[in-house]
């Protein structure tokens, strides 16, 4: 492959994931919040969903374990990409998460977290903004619909594992979202 055209389709994979980023400002918890970083998660070659997480303006760019045991408004952004993510395999993928993060010592109530999707249909183009407010807990919300809030720090700390913990469910990504 010329070098022009892998300069070209490097271009245009950096100028997706920019645009894929969330137009996002405002406060959480009385923080200003602001993106993190933004990664692009896939599967055989495949993209499946955006995630951006947005934290408040002093945690950005920070540690790993410095974000993920932070008791501190931050948010976790998904948009789904791909017609093939359905209910069924986004609820799977979500609980093989939980199990990840919990074996690397970031246990949580996934059962409370899968719960909030039963009346969910999940198709291409669909939000999910995923938020934490200390001694609130995490809110879940779909196309902008609460489905729900579960609280203590332990959900949020599990919750945000499975994309930038010790174990994540794609390490791209997760670079992609710590602004590596």
């Amino acid at each position: 492959m010329k070098k022009s055209t892998i300069v070209k389709s490097s271009m245009v994979a950096v100028l997706a994931v920019l645009l894929a980023i969330p137009a996002f400002s405002g406060k959480l918890g009385g923080k200003e919040m602001v993106a993190n970083g933004s990664g692009v998660r896939t599967k055989l070659g495949m993209k499946l969903y955006n995630a951006t997480l947005f934290v408040p303006q002093e945690m950005k760019g920070g540690a790993e374990a410095d974000i993920l045991n932070a008791d501190q408004p931050m948010s976790i952004y998904i948009n789904i990409t791909s017609g093939m993510i359905t209910k069924e395999k986004f609820v799977d993928a979500v609980s093989e998460g939980f199990d990840k993060a919990a074996g690397a010592g970031y246990g949580a109530d996934k059962q409370a977290y899968i719960n909030l999707f039963n009346n969910v249909t999940i198709q291409s183009g669909d939000n999910f903004n995923n938020y934490y407010i200390p001694g609130q807990g995490l809110t879940v919300t779909h196309n902008n619909k609460a489905l729900g809030t579960i609280k203590g720090v332990q959900i949020k700390k599990g919750f945000f594992a499975i994309f930038i913990g010790p174990k994540p469910v794609q390490d791209s990504l997760k670079k992609g979202m710590l602004g590596k």
